[in-house]
């Protein structure tokens, strides 16, 4: 079972890497990452991830809860246009992320 950070890790390394090969194995196949200025199904979040996040950085993870079905955490997302503070509900499914729920707020 994947763990919220090493999902994070994983997804802070796609974006400088430019690289999603690895987050794949994290996600499951009907995974939704929902924001409020867009949702992605798995492929969309894969593309975005290749793609350096448009460009995103993502840092400073903190896990506020985490048990095998979900987890909450906290963390920073910046990009060129502003800098901003995450809040990310994760649901999972068979040791998988399926869901990536988003609610940020820039500072």
């Amino acid at each position: 079972m994947a763990s919220v950070s090493e999902l994070f890790n994983t997804w802070k390394e796609g974006f400088a890497n430019k690289d999603s090969s690895k987050l794949a194995d994290l996600l499951t196949d009907d995974f939704q990452f929902v924001g409020k200025t867009r949702n992605m199904n798995k492929q969309e979040a894969l593309d975005w991830t290749a793609a350096g996040g448009s460009p995103t950085s993502i840092d400073n993870l903190e896990v506020l809860f985490e048990n095998d079905d979900v987890a909450v955490i906290c963390h920073d997302a910046n990009n060129p246009n502003n800098n901003g503070i995450v809040m990310t509900f994760e649901k999972k499914k068979d040791g998988k992320c399926s869901l990536w729920r988003v609610v940020r707020q820039v500072v």
